[in-house]
């Protein structure tokens, strides 16, 4: 479950995050999914999983599913 956006990088951070993409065999998603949850996380004084498990306003059981069984930490 997810959320569909569209973002517009600039050129050499979308090429080191493809190459990054491909060194590490992992989804460009996954990556920038990660730099997003680390950024935020630190500005709250969160751990990822802390963050991840927060109840916010408008959220719902099924926004967890995602992240259920992985290692967030």
């Amino acid at each position: 479950m997810g959320v569909k956006t569209t973002i517009v990088l600039p050129d050499d951070l979308y090429r080191e995050l493809k190459r990054r993409a491909v060194e590490e065999g992992r989804p460009m998603r996954d990556l920038i999914v990660d730099a997003l949850l680390n950024y935020l996380s630190r500005r709250r004084g969160l751990s990822v999983k802390d963050l991840i498990l927060k109840p916010v306003d408008g959220m719902e059981p099924e926004d967890l599913r995602e992240y259920e069984g992985e290692d967030i930490d």
